[in-house]
C-alpha cells in the first residue's frame, strides 16, 4: 500500500544552461502539497514557510554537473537543502537507502549546528524545538522523494526531538510504513552524571517508502550462532530441529498427522499436536530426516537445518536493541585515522555498516545517500561493506562547508573528504577494488 502521508506533486523543472557547465537548475511550478493523511498534525510557527522551502528553486547550481557518475562515490560540498533541490531531477526515486544523523537540538555548542534557539517572528515568541521542526521539515519531505519503492530510511535521533521527528515521520510517509524504532546503547554510564535516571541510549527511526515492496532486513548469523551447527555431512554443518510442531495446538490439520517407521519398525507418533511436513514433504526430503533415539531410550524424529542453502549461509531478522558499538568506538576510529577528534560524538562506523547491510544484500550495488555527512562516517561504512561481500554501492554524501578550528582542515566537509579518500586508501593497500571518489561542489547564484 502507497504511503498515505504528504505526496509532493514534481514541483520541478530541470534546465541547464547551453554550455551545461552550470548543472542543474531547478524552479517550481507551483506550492502545493496533495495532503491524503488522515491523522495527527504536526503544527508550529513556521511550518508554512519552511514547507515552501522544499518547492523553491535551489539558489546555485553544482560544478561540475548536470551528470553524476554513479559509479563512484559523490561527495558534495553545500547547503544540503539546496543540493537536494538540485540532485532531485537526477535521482528522484533511484536511492535505495537513506541514512542521516541529523543535529538532535540538545541546545550544546558543538562544532556544527546543534542549538535552534528561542527567537523573534514578529509578535510571536519561537521556540528552538519549532525552529528544529523547520529545519528538517524541507529536507524530510524531499528524501521521500528520493527513494525508490522498495527504499528505506535511517535517522539518528535522541530523546530531545524524537517524539516530534516520529509524528512528522508518521505524516510524511504515512504511519503504516514505519518499520521500527532500534534502541542504540551509545555508551555505558557508570556513577555520576543525573540525578534521576542515567541516559545510555539513542534512537534509529526506520521508516519504508512502501512497506509491502520493503525487502525482509537480515544480517549474517553471529559466531555464537554458527556453533549451533555442531554436525556436518556431505552438504555441510547443520543442526538437529525436532520435527514434531511445538507451540500453542492450532486448528487441527490431518495432513500433518500419520505415523513414522522407526528403523526397528516401531511406529512414532506425533508427540504434540502435529508434524511440521506433510508426508509428501516426508517422504520427498528423506535425505534430510533423522530417526534418533533420545536419552530416555525413545525414538525422536529429526530435520536437518544446514547452515547454507543453495550455496549461500544462513542470515538472521536483526533486533530492535543494539549494542554492539558505542560511542568511543567512534571516538576511537577517528583518533585512529585522524591523530585527534576532529568532531564531537562521531557515530561508529559499525554502527551505520550494520543498518545499511540489513536493507542491502551481500554484492549488491545500491544507491546510499547521507546529506548531513558530518565526518563521512556513512562514507566509511559503505567503503567498507563493499570490501566485506563484494559490493558495488555508491555512497552520496553532502555535507556543507562549515569552518573547523584546525587549519588542516578548514571545514568540516574537508574531513568527510579526507576520511572517505584514507579509508579508500586503506582498502587499496588490503587488496581491494573500491569505486572511486568524485568530488562536486554547489555554486551560489549570488
Amino acid at each position: 500500500m502507497a504511503s498515505q502521508g504528504f505526496r509532493l506533486s514534481p514541483p520541478w523543472k530541470s534546465g541547464y544552461n547551453d554550455s551545461g557547465t552550470k548543472g542543474t537548475h531547478l524552479y517550481p511550478r507551483r506550492h502545493t502539497i496533495s495532503r491524503e493523511f488522515e491523522g495527527t498534525r504536526l503544527i508550529w510557527p513556521g511550518r508554512a514557510l519552511s514547507e515552501k522551502k522544499a518547492f523553491e528553486a535551489p539558489k546555485g547550481f553544482l560544478d561540475p554537473g548536470p551528470n553524476l557518475d554513479l559509479r563512484s562515490h559523490l561527495l558534495i560540498e553545500g547547503d544540503n537543502l539546496e543540493v537536494l533541490k538540485l540532485l532531485l531531477p537526477i535521482l528522484a526515486e533511484q536511492i535505495r537507502i537513506i541514512y542521516i544523523d541529523p543535529p538532535y537540538n540538545t541546545g550544546n555548542r558543538m562544532l556544527y549546528h546543534d542549538r535552534y534557539s528561542k527567537r523573534s517572528a514578529g509578535s510571536r515568541v519561537i521556540d528552538r524545538h519549532d525552529n528544529w521542526l523547520s529545519m528538517i521539515f524541507p529536507r524530510l519531505l524531499l528524501a521521500h522523494r528520493f527513494l525508490k519503492r522498495d527504499g528505506v530510511l535511517f535517522v539518528s535521533i535522541d530523546d530531545h526531538e524524537v517524539h516530534h521527528l516520529r509524528t512528522l515521520m508518521d505524516e510524511i510517509f504515512g504511519e503504516e510504513n514505519f518499520v521500527s524504532m532500534i534502541t542504540w546503547r551509545k555508551k555505558v554510564v557508570r556513577g555520576r552524571g543525573n540525578r534521576h535516571v542515567l541516559p545510555q541510549t539513542e534512537y534509529i527511526l526506520v521508516y519504508a517508502r512502501e512497506i509491502s515492496a520493503l525487502p525482509a532486513f537480515s544480517e549474517p548469523l553471529s559466531l555464537e550462532m554458527r556453533k549451533a551447527y555442531p554436525h556436518a555431512d556431505e552438504k555441510g554443518p547443520y543442526k538437529k530441529i525436532p520435527f514434531a510442531k511445538s507451540g500453542t495446538r492450532q486448528s487441527p490439520r490431518p495432513n500433518l498427522l500419520y505415523p513414522i517407521t522407526a528403523p526397528d519398525g516401531t511406529v512414532i507418533l506425533c508427540p504434540t499436536h502435529q508434524w511440521r511436513w506433510s508426508r509428501e514433504t516426508f517422504e520427498r526430503r528423506q535425505d534430510e530426516i533423522l530417526i534418533q533415539k533420545n536419552r530416555h531410550g525413545r525414538w525422536t524424529v529429526y530435520t536437518k537445518q544446514y547452515l547454507r542453502e543453495e550455496g549461500k549461509e544462513r542470515r538472521k531478522t536483526p533486533e530492535s536493541y543494539y549494542d554492539r558499538v558505542t560511542t568511543t568506538d567512534g571516538t576511537r576510529e577517528m583518533k585512529e585515522i585522524f591523530g585527534e577528534v576532529l568532531l564531537d560524538f562521531p557515530k561508529p562506523s559499525r554502527l551505520i555498516r550494520d543498518l545499511i547491510g540489513w536493507a542491502s544484500p551481500p554484492g549488491s550495488s545500491d544507491l546510499v545517500m547521507d546529506f548531513f555527512a558530518g565526518s563521512g562516517t556513512t562514507g566509511q561504512a559503505v567503503l567498507e561493506l563493499n570490501h566485506e561481500d563484494g559490493g558495488e554501492r555508491s555512497a552520496i554524501l553532502v555535507q556543507s562547508g562549515s569552518p573547523t578550528a584546525y587549519p588542516g582542515f578548514p571545514t568540516i566537509w574537508s574531513i568527510c573528504r579526507e576520511r572517505v579518500c584514507r579509508t579508500r586508501q586503506r582498502i587499496l593497500t588490503e587488496g581491494g577494488n573500491p569505486l572511486p571518489v568524485s568530488e562536486i561542489r554547489m555554486v551560489s547564484d549570488t
